[in-house]
């Protein structure tokens, strides 16, 4: 990581105000929560109180350790696409939910809060798509269904208290020359103004002001104790067999198999660390980060599932994959392997064609790459075509477009109900938020989501590690299972695992 953009936008303060963001914004501040009281006591239920103010020169992974320090809950998202990032600390309202109906629960809820939403505070210019409170968060893959509560919820979606949003000149710097605090909260009738600013006030001090740091120097590579696969290696190879004879038999054309390798460590992993390796590695890919009480759910995932700017609707197809080669003759070699494969063209397709049908019926204009492009990573190429659309009038917004969309054909299979049914009786892995969505979404409806592959879930010193493969009728057990092995690696690499 560059070093520290400076001292944050509280160095530019007055030395009395930097303590509570100077006088005029407390009292800006508290105007907006008494009127969102205000609102609340008229409308008779919960109001969202949210105000903003500039915050210029902010460095994104400084100001995520701080969050993640301030508060149970937060997130890090930095976008492969516009290079904004995101960083989010506290719970203003949770909006979670559970089941197959999680997406539209969700969208529910968050369309009824945001609606009659009191802001105020300064606007800022230059951010990212996306404007006012957010709600941000993730989904899992599918819908828990084992007795036992799992690490995180089927959709862990939350309004922040503390959201600092800006832009990156750069692809492989964090320092941004602009941002925004946004503050929220969600009030009642019998809530206190003057609490609830001062609640806010606190937050923001300590996710934007340097905190002391622990003397020491790096922790270095944990020590391994143990690891285990699920399934075994052997008994994941045997599933892909049974998965091509029944492809070859008619039941479906694809369906994408996961796996996962458990390891505990002899101290904890540091996670920041990892993320600060992935942001380094993977510049090109959308970095993520996830924490809720004890559980952090990280990544840097080079897949999109749906991003809505404007009018503008886009997605990605992204399926086939094939190593780096050591060499520019090696890699060129690989390529064309990978551009020339009959069964990953197949593959390719199949994830396209579900992408242009999902969009077509609320795009007035749906633009497809003719032929796929080749999008090349630090250890893997992909086959990636891009769809995008511009919307019809009465178009849906981003939550809407995910739970569409959610899984496509690179995560689940094709047809859909066929390979996800399958699937659930036969892959006997909970996936949690592999394969899951991560991303965020405005109050208009604006927003991106990721698909949160090369991910892992960390608890203190044990840490869960995930990678699928697209498999169809003519795969091999063998070529898929190493293939996951490569698709392990740059996690592994961050966490610092041999």
């Amino acid at each position: 990581m560059p070093a520290s953009a400076s001292v944050l936008y509280m160095a530019a303060l007055p030395e009395a105000d930097r303590s509570a963001l100077g006088l005029a914004s407390r009292e800006d501040l508290l105007d907006v929560c008494r009127r969102a009281v205000a609102a609340a006591e008229q409308r008779r239920r919960p109001v969202l109180a949210s105000w903003a103010m500039p915050v210029p020169h902010t460095d994104a992974l400084e100001l995520w350790r701080r969050s993640r320090h301030a508060a149970n809950r937060s997130l890090l998202w930095r976008s492969a696409w516009d290079r904004g990032f995101l960083v989010a600390a506290g719970t203003a309202h949770d909006l979670s939910a559970d089941g197959e109906d999680r997406i539209e629960a969700v969208r529910a809820a968050w369309e009824e809060l945001a609606e009659d939403a009191v802001t105020g505070g300064g606007p800022s210019s230059g951010l990212p798509t996306g404007q006012g409170p957010l709600l941000v968060g993730g989904v899992a893959f599918a819908p828990a269904t084992g007795a036992s509560r799992p690490p995180l919820p089927d959709a862990l979606m939350w309004v922040p208290s503390v959201q600092i949003r800006g832009t990156a000149p750069a692809l492989t710097g964090w320092a941004a020359p602009l941002g925004e605090l946004r503050l929220n909260a969600v009030v009642d009738r019998h809530s206190d103004p003057v609490q609830v600013s001062k609640g806010l006030l606190h937050m923001a001090e300590q996710c934007l002001l340097p905190q002391p740091t622990a003397q020491g120097g790096p922790a270095g590579r944990p020590r391994l104790h143990e690891s285990v696969e699920l399934p075994p290696a052997q008994d994941w190879k045997d599933l892909v067999a049974r998965a091509v004879r029944r492809m070859r038999e008619g039941s479906f054309e694809k369906v994408v198999l996961a796996r996962e390798v458990r390891y505990l460590a002899e101290a904890p992993f540091d996670v920041p660390e990892a993320l600060d390796r992935l942001g380094e590695t993977y510049p090109e890919a959308t970095l993520f980060a996830v924490r809720d009480g004890e559980h952090e759910f990280i990544g840097a995932t080079p897949e999109y599932l749906v991003r809505l700017a404007g009018r503008t609707v886009h997605t990605l197809g992204l399926a086939g994959t094939t190593p780096r080669g050591a060499t520019p003759e090696e890699d060129a070699s690989y390529e064309k392997d990978l551009t020339g494969s009959a069964k990953i063209l197949h593959e390719h397709d199949v994830v396209v064609r579900m992408l242009r049908e999902a969009l077509d019926g609320a795009c007035a204009d749906l633009t497809v790459d003719p032929t796929p492009t080749v999008l090349k990573l630090a250890n893997v190429q992909h086959l990636s075509t891009e769809v995008e659309g511009t919307l019809s009038e009465a178009a849906p917004g981003i939550l809407e477009f995910a739970s569409r969309l959610h899984p496509t054909p690179a995560l689940g299979g094709h047809p859909r109900a066929e390979s996800l049914d399958w699937l659930a009786r036969n892959e006997g892995l909970d996936r949690g938020w592999y394969a899951g969505g991560i991303g965020w979404s405005d109050t208009s409806g604006q927003g991106e989501f990721a698909v949160a592959i090369r991910s892992a879930l960390v608890r203190g010193n044990s840490a869960s590690v995930y990678a699928g493969c697209g498999i169809v009728a003519d795969s091999d057990p063998e070529e898929e299972y190493q293939e996951t092995r490569v698709k392990l690696r740059p996690m592994l690499d961050a966490l610092g695992l041999d």
